[in-house]
C-alpha cells in the first residue's frame, strides 16, 4: 500500500496517510480531509511546473538520489488551490519553515522539501530539492506521468453551454468544464476498457457508457452532446422520462446531473495507473444515487485507477461496501480514513478502516457516521417523555 507523508503542513505536525487503490477520506469538518488533497495536488504541481515529462520519467525509472530545485510554487494557482500565504500553509505549533511532502510505495518513494519564509508572508513556498526515496530502478508512481484528475468539490452547474478549450490529454476539467467537449468530440474515439463498460451495454463508444451509467444512477436519464466549431462551444442536452425523445437544454433539469456526469466521464476515460481525485461525489445526489456512485468508483478503482475520495456520505460508503460484498472490487484494495479530534492531541487523528469480503468494517469509530443512530436515540427518548 502506498503513503502519503506529511511534514509541517497546516494542521498535520507529521503523520502518515494510508493511499490505496480506493481511498475513501472521511470525518468531521475541519479535521485534515481537505489538507490531505491539498497536499497531493501541491506535489502534483510541483512536479508539472518544475519537470518535463522525459525528466520525470527519469525519476521514475532510474535511481536518482537527489535533485535541486530551488524553484517558487505557488499556493494559490493551478488545481483551484487557495492556500493563502506562506505563514497559513506551516503548523502553527512545530513554528518551523520547512515543509516536507512525501509519496512512498512499498520499494520507492519521493520527498519534496519546501521552505515558507519566515520573515515575510510569500504567496508561494520554495521547493528546494526532491529526494528518491529507496533503491528501486523502476516504480510506477501515479504522481509522476502525463494523466492526472481531479473533481473539485464545487463543480460546475447546468450551463447552456461550455467553452470548447485544448487539452494535453482527455479530461474533464477541475470543475468538469470540458464534459460536453468530450462527449460531443467525434475525434476522440478511444475506446471505453472492457472492464469499465456498463454489464448490460456492450457498445464501446463512450457516450452510450456514459448513459448507461447514468441510467443506473438516474433511472430514464439521458445525455447527448454537440459541438459548434463555429461559436467554439459544446453543449449538453438532457432527457428523461417526462421528456424521452424531446431532449432540453441542462439548465432546465437540475444540478444532480451536472455534478456527477463529470465523475462518470472521468472514470470510464481515466487511464490505467493514474489518480483520480474526486471531491464529495455524493452532492446533489439522491441517496439511491450516493451508494451507486460508491459502487461506480469501486469499480473505477478495481479497473487499475488510484481513485481517492473525499465524502461526507454514509451511502457513499455503503456503496463501497456493496461493491466489496459483490466482488465488484477486491477487498484489499479498499481502505477508509476516517478523521477525528483526540483530547490532547496537536493534529488529527486518523484511523485507517479495511474492509473484509463480506463487506464488513474492521472497526467503527466514534463519530464514524452514526448520526443516523444518535438521532433515532434522540427521538426515541422524546416520544417517551
Amino acid at each position: 500500500m502506498d503513503s502519503l507523508h506529511i511534514s509541517n503542513f497546516k494542521c498535520f505536525i507529521e503523520t502518515r496517510v494510508p493511499l490505496n487503490r480506493l481511498t475513501v477520506m472521511a470525518g468531521a469538518n475541519g479535521n485534515g480531509k481537505s489538507t490531505v488533497i491539498q497536499s497531493l495536488l501541491f506535489l502534483r504541481k510541483t512536479i508539472e511546473e518544475n519537470f518535463t515529462i522525459e525528466q520525470q520519467n527519469v525519476l521514475l525509472e532510474y535511481y536518482v538520489e537527489s535533485s535541486e530545485i530551488n524553484a517558487n510554487v505557488a499556493l494559490n494557482k493551478g488545481y483551484l488551490l487557495s492556500l493563502g500565504n506562506s505563514s497559513y500553509v506551516t503548523n502553527r505549533h512545530l513554528g518551523e519553515s520547512i515543509i516536507k511532502l512525501a509519496i512512498t510505495t512499498i520499494d520507492d518513494g519521493i520527498e519534496f522539501q519546501y521552505k515558507a519564509d519566515s520573515s515575510e508572508s510569500q504567496l508561494y513556498l520554495t521547493a528546494l530539492d526532491c529526494h528518491r526515496l529507496g533503491d528501486s530502478h523502476l516504480s510506477t508512481m501515479p504522481l509522476l506521468g502525463k494523466s492526472f484528475y481531479y473533481l473539485n468539490a464545487e463543480r460546475i452547474g447546468p450551463r447552456v453551454s461550455q467553452t470548447v478549450q485544448h487539452y494535453d490529454y482527455p479530461n474533464v476539467g477541475f470543475q468538469g468544464e470540458n464534459v460536453a467537449q468530450l462527449i460531443a468530440n467525434v475525434n476522440y474515439t478511444t475506446d471505453v476498457e472492457e472492464e469499465r463498460r456498463h454489464p448490460k451495454v456492450k457498445s464501446r463508444r463512450l457516450e452510450v457508457q456514459v448513459n448507461a451509467w447514468l441510467d443506473d444512477l438516474m433511472p430514464g436519464v439521458s445525455v447527448s452532446a454537440k459541438q459548434s466549431t463555429e461559436t467554439l462551444t459544446a453543449q449538453i442536452q438532457v432527457e428523461n422520462y417526462y421528456i424521452k425523445g424531446d431532449p432540453t437544454i441542462a439548465t432546465n433539469i437540475g444540478f444532480g446531473i451536472s455534478y456527477v456526469l463529470p465523475i462518470i466521464v472521468t472514470g470510464l476515460i481515466a487511464v490505467e495507473g493514474s489518480y483520480m481525485i474526486v471531491e464529495n461525489p455524493e452532492a446533489h445526489l439522491h441517496p439511491s444515487a450516493q451508494s451507486k456512485i460508491g459502487r461506480f468508483l469501486a469499480m473505477v478503482a478495481n479497473s487499475g485507477v488510484n481513485v481517492i475520495i473525499e465524502t461526507h456520505s454514509d451511502h457513499v460508503v455503503n456503496g463501497i461496501q456493496i461493491a466489496v460484498a459483490k466482488e465488484e472490487i477486491q477487498s484489499e484494495l479498499a481502505t477508509i480514513n476516517f478523521f477525528s479530534q483526540k483530547d490532547g492531541e496537536e493534529q488529527p487523528h486518523i484511523d485507517s478502516i479495511s474492509i473484509n469480503d463480506k463487506g464488513e468494517l474492521s472497526n467503527w469509530p466514534k463519530g464514524f457516521f452514526d448520526q443516523t443512530q444518535i438521532d433515532y436515540a434522540e427521538l426515541f427518548k422524546l416520544r417517551r417523555k
